[in-house]
């Protein structure tokens, strides 16, 4: 009798097990099609490629989008290219910084300075994957010269700093499907390090 019991058991384990194995492939392929759903919401048919430190670091945005990079002094930020949507609707930056220190101590004294500069609330810090590296996702509102603000900011490790994406919307143009074209766009985010 005992022997059925443990064959049940055994029997109801391998079922549970082989079921959450297939909803977790479902959901995979899932992921990856919402990918370029996003991108069609967003009337987005073309991306362009953007290249950092010698091709090292790729990542694309939407062709129409205008860019521009910046150069800054220190060799902290190594690489700062500016993006506007063709609409003005959506702002932002891709940085690549030198960092060796711990990025979730960077993150927390970055905060610390933004709310002593900015009025900031609703700030949420999520742990992320993007192409095999650690990092996190946050999101928050922000107020800066009378203008309300949604912002997205990713942060992205590497072996010696961090890629940082940053996107600003103001809150009255601000959509619910903004956020998954954000983690689209950051998820182009190749880093090739030997």
């Amino acid at each position: 009798m005992k022997r059925i019991v443990n064959k049940k058991k055994l029997e109801v384990f391998l079922v549970v097990i082989t079921l959450m194995t297939l909803l977790f492939g479902i959901g995979e392929i899932i992921k990856e099609q919402l990918k370029p759903v996003s991108f069609m919401q967003n009337d987005i048919k073309e991306l362009r490629n953007f290249e950092a430190l010698d091709g090292n670091i790729s990542y694309k945005l939407p062709s129409k989008w205008t860019t521009s990079t910046e150069t800054f002094p220190g060799g902290q930020i190594v690489y700062h290219n500016n993006f506007k949507s063709e609409d003005l609707l959506i702002s932002g930056f891709v940085q690549v910084w030198n960092y060796e220190d711990d990025l979730k101590r960077f993150l927390d004294m970055s905060k610390k300075v933004s709310e002593s500069e900015n009025k900031i609330k609703n700030y949420k810090i999520t742990n992320i994957k993007v192409s095999g590296k650690e990092g996190y996702m946050i999101k928050y509102n922000m107020k800066s010269k009378k203008i309300d603000y949604t912002v997205y900011e990713y942060f992205i490790k590497r072996q010696k700093g961090f890629v940082r994406f940053s996107f600003f919307t103001r809150n009255k143009n601000f959509r619910e499907y903004m956020g998954t074209l954000y983690d689209s766009i950051v998820r182009t985010l190749e880093i090739k390090e030997g």
